[in-house]
């Protein structure tokens, strides 16, 4: 999969003529939590979690596992490599997609837990 570069200058993810998006905010959370974030979980490595999955390989393997289209809410069941053979299990959930309706091979990708996008409210759709 690649990108093309049209005529009006705007990036184009190759498959159903949507636009590649520039950016994705991705939070995640385990699969036992409650989406809300009102179970109480937490994970002590919380950022340690976030480091593995903000790594370019495991980031370039999500722009190429879901490119395509995705919508705010999609949430993908993947595992994060937490070192020395014991992966993590994670749901990942778009919570703002900037720019475009698919995921490319140039869309940046960002990560917070899901407790601050739930505390905070810093996914916000974009248009």
């Amino acid at each position: 999969m690649g990108s093309t570069e049209p005529r009006n200058g705007e990036k184009q993810a190759d498959g159903d003529g949507g636009k590649q998006a520039d950016r994705v905010l991705l939070s995640f959370r385990s699969p036992e939590a409650d989406q809300d974030g009102n179970d109480g979980w937490w994970v002590a490595d919380d950022e340690w979690l976030a480091e593995g999955i903000r790594e370019p390989i495991f980031r370039r393997y999500l722009r190429r596992a879901h490119a395509g289209a995705i919508a705010v809410g999609d949430e993908w069941e993947e595992f994060v490599s937490c070192g020395c053979a014991s992966p993590e299990d994670v749901v990942l959930r778009v919570e703002s997609v900037e720019s475009g309706t698919e995921m490319g091979p140039e869309t940046t990708i960002d990560v917070v837990p899901r407790a601050t996008v739930v505390e905070d409210d810093v996914g916000t759709e974009a248009a």
